[in-house]
């Protein structure tokens, strides 16, 4: 039977053209999985719901949204196609929408970003979920196996959330180092005149939905997004507080784990802290950042917690080692090949999607 919520899903992944785009992972059964899941191979946001649906090994329809925003002469990005930004604007009716920036990503500080990545769909209970922060949750609370918020831990590990989605990971991607840029040369040459690209891309869009005041008021505040966000990475006071936030980000996780002799963030059981904190500490080493912790004594407990997180499964099947998920990095050596392919016990659990 045809619902407005399956409807709206539908149009949703027709803007996602490409078959390659949509494959199901995880599903024994032969059955739809419950949940499809809107992500980005190279979003941070994404590979923090990644690392929960492999931890908690969830089947899930997965849709590669593409950005498309290093290739000059792109397509619109499918995460701003009206199909996808309906959807969103679903999951997220009253919420504030976002209009300036501080090189974060959190819909608490921010606002809500219509055009960004990742969305959860759940078909069983016909709701969309936005906002990395609040899927991962969800996913947690309404899956079987070991919780990653145990009930006892739920209101340490949501202030531990809080403080990474501090972190202005958007700003130190976009904007360069003030005492020496070190980024991938890729990223750096890749992201050249980026947010103007973005503009023209929404401009674009709003004269393709003149009917449509909710789109147009979605793409509105992504331009006004966009333009502050222009302003804020060639600043070069703003970045220099960007890469000092940075540092207290480190030292944030350097203090919490001071506080116990466990092996991860809140002691011996790993919980949804580790995966904000491994995903986070893993696109710093990434950018070329790892001497936060690597070439300091001011974190000596961040650098073996590292090396474990790194080595996490989950982690390495979600993000390591997910395809296009990390570009190269001279920083990290397994980036050396562009197009990875799955953990082998993880690639043999996806099938292609049905239809």
């Amino acid at each position: 039977m045809t619902t407005k919520f399956s409807k709206l899903i539908q149009q949703a992944n027709d803007d996602l053209a490409a078959p390659e785009q949509h494959r199901i992972v995880g599903a024994k059964d032969g059955k739809a999985p419950r949940f499809e899941v809107y992500h980005a191979p190279f979003s941070v946001c994404s590979h923090k719901v990644r690392s929960v649906l492999t931890e908690k090994r969830i089947p899930f329809v997965s849709h590669d949204v593409r950005m498309n925003l290093v290739d000059h002469d792109a397509p619109h990005p499918d995460n701003y196609k009206p199909g996808y930004v309906r959807m969103r604007l679903h999951g997220a009716p009253d919420a504030r929408m976002v209009s300036d920036y501080t090189g974060q990503s959190s819909v608490a500080s921010e606002g809500f970003d219509p055009c960004v990545v990742p969305t959860l769909a759940d078909h069983q209970h016909e709701q969309v979920v936005v906002d990395s922060a609040k899927i991962c949750s969800y996913l947690d609370r309404e899956t079987s196996g070991a919780a990653l918020i145990p009930d006892a831990l739920a209101e340490a590990i949501a202030a531990q959330i809080a403080l990474i989605d501090q972190a202005p990971h958007v700003a130190v991607l976009y904007g360069p180092r003030p005492d020496g840029d070190n980024r991938p040369e890729m990223l750096v040459n890749g992201l050249t005149g980026v947010h103007d690209r973005k503009i023209n891309h929404l401009k674009a869009l709003i004269a393709s939905v003149a009917d449509d005041p909710n789109l147009i008021a979605a793409y509105e505040a992504k331009i006004a997004k966009e333009t502050s966000a222009k302003n804020f990475v060639y600043d070069h006071e703003s970045m220099i507080d960007a890469h000092n936030r940075m540092k207290d980000h480190v030292a944030a996780l350097e203090k919490q784990l001071s506080t116990h002799d466990g092996e991860w963030a809140m002691g011996d059981n790993y919980t949804m802290a580790d995966i904000m904190w491994t995903v986070s500490l893993f696109r710093l080493k990434w950018l070329g950042l790892g001497s936060l912790w690597e070439t300091t004594d001011s974190a000596p407990r961040v650098a073996p917690y590292v090396q474990r997180a790194f080595a996490r499964p989950s982690f390495q099947d979600a993000v390591v080692n997910w395809p296009r998920s990390t570009p190269p990095s001279h920083h990290i050596e397994e980036t050396a090949s562009y197009a990875q392919r799955l953990h082998k016990a993880w690639r043999e659990m996806a099938v292609p999607r049905a239809g």
